[in-house]
Formats: structure tokens, sequence, C-alpha cells
């Protein structure tokens, strides 16, 4: 088991790392977390979105090895606009469904614990 899982590890630091060291992750982990916590069903459009995005990170990678500076400053600009972009969707999208949906009751979903209704929604 990592670390940060295990009961004697703090976990504001193992929090802050994750944070810092990779946001994207955790913003994801974190979406996932809401969605099979509350039975939500992904939207194909969101995920056309963070494959945009990835792809977007790879083209700018490919361009700083094969293209001239100024051409991969713009491909590493654009993926990195559209990467905070996602970024900011689906934390908005977690914001939302734990603030507004009836099971949550404006409280973060604990591990363990059952949540009340069985029924399957689309993410807003």
């Amino acid at each position: 088991m990592f670390p940060c899982c295990q009961s004697n590890c703090p976990k504001i630091p193992c929090l802050c790392c994750e944070v810092i060291c990779c946001p994207g992750l955790a913003a994801s982990a974190n979406r996932i977390f809401i969605m099979q916590k509350l039975h939500i069903q992904p939207d194909p459009c969101d995920e056309y979105i963070i494959c945009c995005s990835n792809i977007m990170q790879i083209l700018a990678c490919f361009a700083r090895c094969f293209c001239d500076d100024g051409i991969a400053d713009c491909f590493t600009y654009a993926a990195d606009i559209l990467f905070c972009l996602t970024l900011a969707c689906m934390n908005t999208q977690v914001n939302y469904e734990i603030e507004n949906n009836l099971q949550t009751q404006g409280e973060w979903p604990q591990l363990g614990k059952r949540l009340g209704g069985d029924n399957k929604v689309e993410m807003a």
C-alpha cells in the first residue's frame, strides 16, 4: 500500500505533495471518486475534452523535440491553457455535485460510508 494511504502517515503533507506535484491526477482522482460514490455516468463530451487536453500535451512534447523554439513554445502555451481549463472544469463539476447533490447534502463523501439513494444520474 502507498505510504500516504497508511493510517500512521500524516495526511496534510501527502495531500500537499499530491496537489503540487500532480494536480491533473489529483483532480481526476477526485472527479472519479465523486462519480463512483454518487453513481454518476461520465459524459462523453467530458471524456473528449480530457482526451483533447492529453493529445495537446503530447503534441507539445513532439513540438519541443522536432520544431524550433518559437513553435514549440506556442504548442506548450496552448497545451497548458487547455490543461488549466480542463482542470477548472473538473474541479467545478466536483464542487457542484458536492454542494447540490441530494445524496451528499453539501458534505464530502467519506470512504467506507454509503450514501443514501441508488440513483444513476449524469454529471452536470
